[in-house]
């Protein structure tokens, strides 16, 4: 396995997380860890023993706009905090993440600038409706509004110094066409390079698709993984038309298909670059 996300619910409410991590990384190359933030006492003390061990932590917004959304007070300040202590442990792999909506899109350049100022990655997702999130009717209402605030953020990620924000930006540019309804330019590949796990143990394509095909409690994994369940499940992926853009769908078709997002860059890095005046 090259790379595995825990994400949750919150994975530092469990108690043998540390014990879970131990495991995982004899498995994986990379091991990330979605957090929101707010146990910083007990999120460092399990991150002490794993500096190897990336994590991404959710704000939703600066300050005020974070707390309405999450509806807890000071939930800005707790994850600010938690991200400094884990900066200070020495975590290398880190970094902030923001899920794109009408309440938040306004601060989308004010993270990005929060994320260079403190070291770290800013990674972006828009709202997506999936059985996981028990959502069916999120929505953008403001399309023009959130598409003009998206496009400053991939504007600031083309002139950045650093190459990642540039292939950021194209990721980021993909969230746009979802949120017009436009087909993926990288076609899904669910179930065939990547799959999700839920806590139940049962595996899915992914965590959008309400479509198990095995569970690891009751049997091995290269079993599940080439039974007739899991082709039918492939099938019903390549005829998927919801073309979610999530990075853990993407990510790894960006790194495949490299040369995509490379022309793209190119030609947009000299369409977005400062202009200088005499």
């Amino acid at each position: 396995m090259v790379r595995l996300n825990i994400t949750g619910g919150e994975p530092f409410l469990r108690d043998d997380l540390s014990n879970i991590l131990d495991v995982v990384k004899l498995k994986a190359k990379r091991v990330v860890i979605s957090t929101n933030g707010f146990l910083t006492k007990r999120i460092t003390a399990v991150m002490k023993h794993h500096h190897d061990i990336g994590i991404r932590i959710s704000f939703d917004g600066i300050g005020e706009t974070h707390d309405r959304i999450r509806g807890v007070r000071l939930a800005h300040h707790r994850a600010l905090n938690t991200l400094k202590e884990l900066r200070a442990l020495g975590i290398r792999d880190l970094g902030i993440a923001v899920t794109i909506s009408d309440q938040n899109a306004q601060d989308l350049v004010p993270l990005f600038r929060l994320a260079c100022e403190h070291g770290v990655e800013l990674a972006t997702a828009i709202l997506h409706n999936a059985y996981y999130f028990h959502k069916e009717d999120n929505t953008i209402v403001q399309k023009k509004h959130v598409e003009a605030e998206i496009m400053k953020l991939i504007r600031a990620y083309l002139r950045s110094p650093q190459p990642k924000n540039w292939f950021r930006a194209y990721f980021t540019k993909g969230i746009i066409d979802h949120m017009h309804g436009k087909p993926r330019e990288l076609k899904c590949t669910m179930a065939t390079d990547s799959f999700f796990v839920d806590p139940y143990g049962l595996i899915r394509p992914c965590n959008v698709m309400d479509l198990p095909f095995g569970n690891i409690r009751e049997k091995p994994f290269e079993e599940i993984w080439h039974s007739q369940e899991a082709e039918r499940a492939r099938q019903s992926v390549a005829s998927c038309t919801r073309n979610c853009w999530m990075i853990g769908s993407v990510g790894h078709l960006i790194r495949q298909r490299v040369w995509v997002p490379l022309f793209w860059i190119i030609r947009n890095k000299v369409r977005y670059m400062p202009k200088v005046h005499a």
